[in-house]
């Protein structure tokens, strides 16, 4: 005998139909200005910045008088922000969102925003082009969907009467004409990626692959300032180059960083405080910033006088609230702040760099001087040339000739993690000499673009022309990408096809920011 506690398939397949027959005769009750179906998709967060207070309300209603205020369209059928759509789903599941209002990221609020637009677009006119197409989707396989997605499944993952039952009708319905529109957007992204990739293509993108190179390079910039000078000059600046541990609280306005500040001085733990009110990226890890030179933190500071305030602390101490250029901080000193040590290679460097980044003194002359010399010396001796160059030598793993940027092919933006090769060798001209030469070949001096008084001296130092590891994974890629491809392809054309009317930066203003009035 069936246990009558979990329902048969025939059971729950006759009260879903029970549903469809109930969407058939369902009818809209009259929708007026004062009686909006809202749609609430994150509370009201208040946040209060210097010189007002502003707070952000997502509350989207959906009404036929508001069918002007659509975020676009597609083939003349609006895309409107309502209960269970894509758009909808897609920001509820975004666990970027909250964070993004609570912070006042704006940015990732707007990228957030508009990827489920995105989405919304794309599912609109997939959906067309299957209902043209005529796959639709049986009720008895849309019941069968809802089932296997467990929608009304209980704890133990059986259906469950109770929930079903619990459940409105509206909430039924909103179920099943969900799934009625997902399972043919469903077969049009599955019919694109069904792709087949020909044995002749792969072969050819083995053959590309097999090919890579190894390089080592150094840098010549600021680090060829003398010695001799940065060393007296941090002698005569010695605080700038001490180093002190800190952890940071940041607030983005000045209410914030107060009620902070009264958090510490009533006796709250400094890693309770910093989860509570710090909006930077060190609060997940309780302010830690590490170890800095004196002056990479006076940048951060409005009124670089600021910093007599951190040097005065005594270990485990915080500083009051010090304004910034985007906000305000409060400085834990974590350490003994620790003098500078001008005979550390890393502390030379870090003076050099101060010198070249604020004009204290012209290391362009340095830089040309020591740029000859290099280029003319790695020829026949490359490590005595970086030396003398007060240059480290970076080492590149095996890279494709990747010049064109392909998504298959490992090159020199995956493998160089410094960064200086990979910008010098988007020059095709010097991806060609990098990629052509023989082994041991030694370049001349290349300009790294965008980076004044910065050069690049590289060495070939191994050629393989039959890498098998670079090969197998350019083929695992690609034998994935090309499936992806089509998708990509397809959905890049749907937004910018002439039938997408976009309206989404009006609305998305007018929206989201309507309630900061």
């Amino acid at each position: 005998m069936a246990d009558k506690n979990v329902p048969s398939a025939e059971t729950n397949d006759s009260k879903l139909k029970a549903v469809e027959s109930k969407q058939k005769k369902a009818k809209k009750e009259p929708m007026t200005f004062k009686k909006l179906i809202t749609i609430i998709i994150i509370v009201v967060l208040a946040l209060l910045m210097v010189g007002g207070v502003y707070y952000v309300v997502v509350m989207i209603a959906q009404s036929k008088a508001e069918k002007s205020s659509a975020w676009g369209s597609y083939d003349g059928e609006s895309i409107n922000l309502e209960n269970n759509s894509v758009f909808y789903n897609t920001l509820v599941n975004d666990s970027n969102l909250q964070t993004a209002y609570l912070n006042g990221d704006y940015n990732t609020l707007l990228s957030s925003y508009y990827n489920a637009y995105q989405s919304q677009v794309v599912f609109t006119a997939l959906l067309k082009e299957a209902k043209q197409a005529g796959i639709v989707a049986p009720q008895e396989l849309v019941n069968d969907l809802i089932i296997r997605a467990g929608v009304y499944n209980d704890d133990s993952g059986n259906f469950s009467d109770e929930i079903f039952n619990s459940s409105s009708e509206a909430e039924r319905i909103t179920v099943n004409t969900y799934y009625t529109n997902y399972y043919p957007y469903n077969v049009v992204v599955s019919d694109l990626q069904s792709s087949i990739v020909s044995v002749p293509e792969v072969d050819f993108v083995k053959e590309v692959a097999a090919k890579t190179r190894t390089f080592d390079y150094f840098v010549i910039d600021f680090n060829a300032y003398p010695d001799e000078l940065a060393v007296a000059y941090g002698q005569e600046n010695s605080t700038l180059f001490d180093k002190a541990e800190i952890s940071v609280l940041s607030a983005s306005t000045e209410e914030n960083i107060k009620a902070a500040y009264e958090a510490l001085n009533a006796g709250t733990a400094w890693a309770d405080v910093v989860a509570t009110y710090s909006q930077d990226s060190y609060a997940s890890s309780e302010g830690k910033v590490g170890s800095l030179n004196i002056f990479s933190i006076v940048t951060n500071m409005s009124d670089p006088a600021s910093i007599d305030q951190l040097t005065a602390l005594e270990v485990g101490a915080y500083t009051a609230p010090i304004q910034s250029s985007s906000g305000y901080s409060i400085y834990k000193l974590d350490s003994a702040i620790v003098a500078a040590d001008f005979s550390d290679a890393e502390t030379l460097a870090a003076v050099k760099y101060y010198i070249d980044a604020n004009d204290i003194d012209d290391v362009t002359p340095y830089v040309d001087t020591a740029v000859g010399l290099a280029a003319a010396t790695a020829q026949n001796d490359f490590e005595a040339a970086a030396e003398g160059a007060n240059a480290t030598i970076i080492s590149v793993s095996a890279s494709n000739n990747n010049v064109a940027g392909s998504q298959y092919l490992g090159g020199l933006d995956y493998y160089d993690t410094t960064g200086y090769l990979a910008a010098s060798a988007k020059d095709e001209a010097v991806s060609r000499e990098l990629f052509t030469s023989e082994e041991g070949y030694v370049t001349g001096a290349m300009a790294v673009a965008d980076a004044e008084n910065t050069y690049i001296i590289a060495k070939v130092t191994g050629i393989n022309d039959d890498d098998t590891n670079a090969t197998y994974v350019a083929t695992m890629l690609y034998n994935y990408y090309a499936t992806m491809q089509p998708v990509y392809d397809r959905f890049y054309n749907v937004i910018n096809s002439d039938k997408h009317t976009d309206n989404f930066y009006t609305q998305f203003f007018a929206t989201v920011f309507s309630s900061s009035n």
